[in-house]
């Protein structure tokens, strides 16, 4: 019995494993297609606009949505230019109103507190909307001040360091429970 438990156990974890490379490796190399394969997709806050809600580090969870069902009050995350970074980012702020039907959506957004919608920009600088390809998804939740660790996940740098350091761990522990003498590993299942 205690064979298939510990059988069990090393299935779980490698699924675990596996999983979290595999999320971690989209994100970083096709950071774009992770919420349409995974159903989710971590982002950061890296502005005050929606202070208190969610503060800057925070990190938001934001899940993948029918654009049918964004509704007023909803919290989104969307892609669009800034004129100040000089490309486009990722932005989450609240749907103030939801115009048209269908593909043809328009959202007008704006942040905490903010009485005025927000006037989006394209590069060549001409007025631009939220459509509804610009929705990466729905606000899930949030985990407060998370943001450091989910910004070294996201470099595809730090995420290839991680990725051979677990697996050089893996390696490791592997060899050197193959190497136990049969006496220790007696021992040790005690």
């Amino acid at each position: 019995m205690n064979k298939y438990w510990k059988l069990i156990k090393n299935i779980i974890f490698y699924a675990v494993v596996v999983f979290l490379a595999s999320y971690l490796l989209l994100d970083a190399f096709a950071p774009d297609k992770t919420v349409n394969i995974f159903g989710f997709k971590a982002y950061v806050i890296i502005s005050p606009s929606m202070e208190p809600t969610l503060n800057v580090n925070d990190a938001v969870v934001v899940k993948r949505v029918d654009i049918d069902n964004i509704t007023e009050g909803d919290i989104i995350t969307f892609k669009a230019y800034l004129p100040d970074l000089g490309s486009e980012a990722y932005v989450t702020h609240y749907v103030g109103r939801v115009i048209g039907e269908g593909e043809d959506k328009i959202f007008k957004t704006h942040g905490e507190g903010e009485e005025t919608f927000d006037f989006w920009v394209s590069s060549d600088g001409s007025s631009d909307e939220v459509t509804v390809d610009d929705i990466i998804g729905v606000y899930g939740f949030k985990i407060a001040n998370a943001g450091k660790v989910f910004r070294i996940v996201q470099d595809p740098v730090m995420v290839g360091l991680l990725v051979v350091n677990v697996l050089l761990i893996v390696i490791i522990v592997k060899y050197y429970n193959s190497t136990k003498k049969p006496e220790e590993v007696k021992s040790d299942e005690e």
